[in-house]
This record gives C-alpha cells, sequence and structure tokens, in this order.
C-alpha cells in the first residue's frame, strides 16, 4: 500500500476537524492546529488558540454541530497548503428547538510540522446564516 499523498493527509485532516467538532472533542481540534494558529470569523477580532478553546466549550454546551465539507481546492507548496472549502454548519439546540444552518466558504493554511503532520495555521471563515 502506497503512502497518503500530501492532498489526502489534508483532507483527513478536514474530515478529523469535522469529526470532532461534532462529537465536541476539543482536544482533538487543538491537535489540528499549531499553537500559532489564527481564526478569522466575520464582525470578529482575530481568534488564537486560547480564544477558540473558550468559545468553542461555551458553544458545545448548548449545541450540536454537524459539519459538512465540500472541498473546492488543495494547493501544496513544500510545507505549507491551501484549502478552499465550502462548508456547512448545522447547529441544533441541545435543549430542543430550531437547527440554524450556516453555510459560506473557508479558506486554511496548512502548515506542515516537524513531525510531518499537517496542521491548521491560519482560517478564514465566511460563514453565514441560510
Amino acid at each position: 500500500m502506497s503512502e497518503p499523498t500530501d492532498e489526502q493527509r489534508i483532507r483527513a485532516v478536514i474530515d478529523a476537524w469535522s469529526e470532532a467538532s461534532a462529537s465536541g472533542d476539543l482536544t482533538a481540534q487543538l491537535n489540528l492546529m499549531t499553537q500559532d494558529v489564527i481564526l478569522l470569523t466575520p464582525g470578529n477580532p482575530p481568534m488564537h488558540r486560547d480564544q477558540f478553546a473558550v468559545g468553542f466549550k461555551a458553544m458545545i454546551a448548548v449545541v450540536r454541530l454537524a459539519c459538512r465539507s465540500n472541498i473546492q481546492e488543495i494547493v501544496v507548496s513544500g510545507d505549507l497548503a491551501f484549502c478552499w472549502n465550502l462548508l456547512e454548519v448545522d447547529f441544533t439546540p441541545i435543549e430542543g428547538g430550531e437547527t440554524a444552518k450556516h453555510v459560506g466558504n473557508t479558506l486554511t493554511a496548512l502548515r506542515r510540522g516537524n513531525d510531518g503532520q499537517w496542521r491548521i495555521w491560519r482560517d478564514a471563515n465566511l460563514l453565514a446564516l441560510a
């Protein structure tokens, strides 16, 4: 069996992120990010790891997430890669109520670490309520 390509490994990172989001697994998400990750979302200042962790914990206390990714493009150049993704995320209140669907594009820059693993380094998330 041949070694997975960089593109296959990056697709696996995106899939693992969706799975960790759905299961509420913050540790898995943090393992998929570099230490110096920066996350950009509309109307908010840039977010770092610690801020993400606080926000994710608060969010999963009140909603369940379901994510669907449709990767449009992956470009790899050395130890950096870019992934353009059409993302859909459903937010369903744990206590019941209407599911809110958010849809939009994301542009993610990934960096290959010294251990050979690809991790999210920068992410611009343009999701909006559908």
